[in-house]
């Protein structure tokens, strides 16, 4: 049982470290793409929110792209994880940033321009998009 647990013990620092690696913020200027009518309060009727009412784990894509069709199109194919629809929203991670938001790169498997946004209120974030 103490072996069990010293197991444990190591896999679980490493485990923290490995998320520590990777979780970086995305820079000022990077492009984020969401899908579905993200200006509405039913998009974020599912996000968790922090004590101060501040939206946590916001799924995006984001990387550093134009704004243009064929780039954002571009973007979306990356993510083999579900089918977008129509409703395709633009917003830049410079505008999250400087609203006291964060966006933080979220690599996932299949989806490698996953990305994530924390610390706005929902009437900021809705506010973003285009």
């Amino acid at each position: 049982m103490k072996n069990m647990v010293r197991i444990t013990a190591v896999t679980s620092c490493l485990l923290a470290f490995a998320i520590t690696v990777y979780a970086a913020d995305a820079p000022k200027g990077w492009l984020m793409v969401r899908d579905g009518a993200a200006n509405t309060n039913a998009n974020y009727a599912n996000e968790d929110s922090d004590i101060n009412g501040r939206l946590t784990g916001v799924s995006v894509l984001c990387k550093n792209i134009a704004d243009t069709p064929v780039t954002v199109n571009a973007l979306i194919a990356t993510d083999a994880t579900r089918v977008w629809g129509a409703a395709r929203n633009v917003g830049g991670v410079t505008t999250v940033v400087n609203l006291g938001g964060k966006v933080v790169i979220d690599p996932q498997t299949n989806n490698p321009n996953h990305c994530v946004i924390n610390g706005l209120t929902l009437s900021q974030i809705k506010g973003i998009w285009h």
